[in-house]
Formats: C-alpha cells, sequence, structure tokens
C-alpha cells in the first residue's frame, strides 16, 4: 500500500491563460504576471493534465525524503502558479517620529533614526512602492522574493517592545512591556 500526501497528491488547477512546461527535473511557468522556473528532485515529476486543465505532483518512491519532497514541490509549483496570475505582496508600517522611507534610483532609502540612512539595494523581480513616507508596499511574482526583501527592510529597525517603534508588518501586533516606573524613595 502506498501512502500518498495529502497536499502533494491535490491536483493545482491551471487557470486560463497560464502555461505550464514540465521536464525532467525543471518545471517552468508562464503567466500574465511573468515567468518563473523551479528545478524539482529528480524523485519528483509534474504531469499536466491539459483535458482537465490540472497538473499534478508524482514522486518515484515511498521514502520519507520524498514523502516530504512531494507536498513541498506541489505547494511551490502552487505558490509559481499564484504567482504569474495574481502575484504577491507584503506591506509595512514604519513607527516612529522623523522615521520614513524613500526610493532613489534602485534603492530603498530608510531613515531610521541612525546617524546614516539604512540604503537597501532592491532586486529585480520585486517592486517597492512607497504610497507615503511610513508605508512600503513589496510586490512581485516570486514568493520567496518577496518575503526575504520584506523581512530584510524590517530587520534594518525591528519594532521595540515599549513605545512600538521601528518597521513592522501591516497587522502584525507588537508585544508591549511596561516601562520602568519610579516609586517616590521614603525615608
Amino acid at each position: 500500500v502506498v501512502k500518498m500526501s495529502r497536499i502533494g497528491k491535490k491536483p493545482i488547477e491551471i487557470p486560463a491563460g497560464v502555461n505550464i512546461r514540465a521536464g525532467a527535473e525543471r518545471v517552468e511557468i508562464e503567466g500574465p504576471l511573468g515567468r518563473l522556473q523551479m528545478i524539482a528532485h529528480p524523485g519528483i515529476s509534474v504531469r499536466i493534465d491539459d483535458a482537465k486543465k490540472q497538473a499534478v505532483v508524482e514522486r518515484s518512491g515511498d521514502s520519507k525524503k520524498l514523502r516530504a519532497l512531494h507536498g513541498l514541490a506541489r505547494a511551490l509549483i502552487r505558490n509559481m502558479v499564484i504567482g504569474v496570475t495574481a502575484g504577491f505582496e507584503r506591506k509595512l508600517e514604519i513607527v516612529g517620529v522623523g522615521y520614513g522611507a524613500k526610493i532613489q534610483g534602485h534603492e530603498l532609502v530608510l531613515n531610521l533614526g541612525f546617524a546614516t540612512p539604512a540604503v537597501l539595494p532592491i532586486p529585480e523581480s520585486v517592486k517597492i512602492e512607497v504610497p507615503q513616507p511610513t508605508r512600503i508596499r513589496v510586490s512581485g511574482n516570486d514568493k520567496q522574493q518577496v518575503g526575504e526583501f520584506a523581512a530584510e527592510i524590517r530587520r534594518s529597525k525591528p519594532p521595540e517592545p515599549y513605545k512600538g517603534k521601528g518597521i513592522k508588518y501591516e497587522g502584525e501586533f507588537i508585544r508591549r512591556k511596561a516601562g520602568k516606573s519610579f516609586v517616590g524613595a521614603g525615608g
């Protein structure tokens, strides 16, 4: 009896306008928002069912490693399909008086209360928007690169727990701590 990964065995719906090419170890997906490719593990293959407009991820064996890679490969391919159709985005907020962000050429300049501003080069596959100096939108078709660059921006000045100053994801809850309270010196 061959056990199947619950996530891995789910077929991936292929929306209209998306073209998937699966070779021996490479999967290429092309859509309205660009082209993405992935190199798959040799034990993992992708079969495209043109009649049902679905892609099915299959594995050659039943080892623990292949079972884990089966679900992972399916999730990565699904994220690629979403990326070339809808794209991904992360929103960040900057909290602090005088803090702000702006785009200069191909760099994101962050004024975060340090002596010199933090300058981050913007990757090719990522699009940055700064609608207000305290808001940053990171978008693109590659989920990993969008998330990685958003995390890099946040790492420039993570929010601190006392006043909440720093860069946080939109909607992120910052657990606050009470500051030191001074008690009158009694004699």
